[in-house]
């Protein structure tokens, strides 16, 4: 069974380069449960296709490197599309749902005395390195559907967050899919927990910039084992503060969150 997806998977990719992946300007890397097609142009990474494959299923992810962003699509879902761009040198991801934007993911320098206005900021750490973004969402723009996988590739898509250009961060994208259980890290929720940045920050703003609601641990010692501060905000208001080291404070923000969804 893997054999023939195989032989679909290059036909597949075939279709979409619209040429022969014999050529030297190709490059195809089996990872679990798939394989990533590299189109190259004068020695530049120009395209990515990475083929996912499962028991009676099939399915393309397109990245394509353009002047100003990277438009990634999922062959099985014609609604929507991701596009990266940057702005003033830092990462700007957007959901296009039916043309639509709902979700826009910006990198932003975090200053808790200097937040952006009306806004969802979140902190994490992954790989050493801290991911400092603000979100803004439309939701109402899904109606009654459910992209799920479309979803998991945007929240899931790990990108160094210190690259500055589309040509580094493309390159970063192809690396990413050329790990072995890059699609495992997307989609199988069980293996991605494990795998999965440790939080750092929930915020929400108002008008003025000014922390409503969230959680936030003052990552100022490095080590992991060290202890650091953490408040909870409600209404404008610290309602409790505390330490902890970095893993004890993954329960306190996960018991957190849930409350909120209550």
């Amino acid at each position: 069974m893997k054999n023939i997806f195989s032989i679909i998977n290059i036909l597949m990719a075939s279709l979409f380069f619209g040429q022969n992946l014999d050529s030297p300007d190709y490059k195809e890397t089996k990872i679990e449960r798939g394989s990533t097609f590299k189109k190259y142009k004068n020695g530049k990474l120009d395209s990515i296709v990475v083929m996912m494959y499962a028991v009676n299923y099939g399915n393309a992810l397109i990245f394509a490197r353009q002047d100003n962003e990277i438009k990634i699509t999922n062959a099985a879902d014609e609604n929507s599309v991701i596009k990266i761009e940057l702005k003033n040198k830092k990462q700007v991801r957007t959901f296009f749902y039916k043309n639509k934007p709902a979700i826009v993911v910006e990198s932003i320098d975090f200053d808790i005395n200097q937040l952006p206005k009306n806004t969802t900021i979140t902190r994490s750490l992954s790989n050493n390195m801290i991911q400092n973004v603000s979100i803004k969402t439309n939701y109402e723009v899904f109606g009654d559907d459910n992209p799920d996988k479309t979803f998991k590739l945007f929240y899931g898509l790990n990108i160094r967050p210190d690259l500055d250009n589309l040509d580094s961060i493309f390159e970063s994208i192809g690396d990413f899919f050329s790990e072995e259980d890059a699609l495992l890290k997307l989609f199988y929720a069980s293996y991605a927990e494990k795998l999965a940045p440790k939080a750092l920050t929930y915020l929400k703003t108002n008008e003025s910039g000014i922390i409503s609601d969230g959680i936030t641990l003052d990552y100022q010692n490095k080590n992991a084992q060290e202890i650091n501060s953490y408040n909870i905000y409600k209404n404008g208001k610290i309602i409790k503060s505390g330490k902890a080291t970095l893993a004890d404070f993954q329960k306190i923000y996960q018991d957190y969150i849930i409350r909120l969804q209550e």
